[in-house]
């Protein structure tokens, strides 16, 4: 492995580690904030409310985490001389 792969790797890492706090930041926040509305609300709405924030919290966090390690295995693999997008997309012109 040359240097840059093992930069990427680091780097993915990291972000993916940044990722899984961020998730669990933002599922703290939705905790919070239906804990806050507890007062309000009846239960039944609350607990749509839960889960709707937890299913919203959920999916950008594995958007983000998926986006930003993708990016970095593309580029790790790019470094290597291996060109993915490329082969994916003369894959899908082939198929049309």
């Amino acid at each position: 492995m040359d240097k840059w792969a093992v930069i990427g790797v680091a780097v993915g890492f990291l972000f993916g580690f940044n990722g899984i706090a961020t998730i669990f930041n933002m599922l703290g926040q939705a905790v919070n904030e239906v804990q806050a509305h507890l007062t309000q609300a009846s239960t039944l709405i609350l607990l749509i409310i839960a889960i709707v924030l937890i299913v919203k919290v959920r999916i950008l966090a594995s958007l983000l985490v998926g986006a930003i390690i993708g990016a970095i295995l593309n580029f790790v693999l790019k470094a290597n001389g291996i060109d993915v997008v490329g082969i994916v997309w003369s894959e899908i012109l082939k198929a049309i």
